[in-house]
């Protein structure tokens, strides 16, 4: 609780997307030194994760990664949006921003912003590299289940372990 008695909520600033993840890191966006990213297997129902832990080919479950960054480093939704926008638009919105420039001008402009463009895309490259590789490196025990009740709805659900015990397991499944 904070001073005024309020319960204290964080937002969150996460994605499963790794190409949107890159790109947020190229605006300086940075991964949280605790829990950089989240693997679960998402399983649709407690009967699928029962067949699942059967080694049943029947049940795959989803992988999910979700990757978390420190929240107020950057202005988030801004940069959403912009990635979010059709090309034409952005050019658009160029084209207008410098129309009242002479003709040579706007083509020094285009150009730079081609040049920064393009040393961007090297760099959200290899920054999507690293998190690719993030992903890679990431051992099996340090992974989640997601086991939810069944009926498409996303609630309840139960979140556990890869390596939990039986009875623990047990413990929680029957809460589904």
């Amino acid at each position: 609780m904070d001073n005024n008695g309020q319960n204290y909520h964080e937002e969150a600033l996460t994605t499963t997307n790794t190409k949107l993840a890159a790109v947020l890191m190229f605006f300086g966006a940075r991964l949280r030194k605790q829990l950089p990213l989240d693997w679960s297997y998402v399983h649709e129902s407690r009967e699928n994760f029962l067949r699942h832990l059967e080694n049943r080919n029947t049940a795959k479950p989803r992988p999910r990664v979700t990757f978390n960054f420190e929240n107020g480093t950057i202005p988030a939704a801004e940069i959403v949006r912009a990635y979010e926008k059709d090309l034409a638009s952005v050019n658009a919105n160029l084209e207008e921003a410098i129309a009242s420039l002479p003709e040579r001008q706007r083509q020094a402009v285009r150009d730079a912003v081609s040049r920064v463009i393009a040393r961007a895309c090297r760099e959200v490259l290899e920054n999507r590299e690293f998190l690719v590789d993030l992903i890679k490196s990431m051992p099996e025990e340090a992974k989640w289940d997601e086991v939810y009740v069944g009926d498409g709805s996303k609630t309840p659900f139960v979140k556990l372990g890869r390596n939990s015990s039986p009875e623990l397991r047990a413990q929680y499944l029957s809460k589904l």
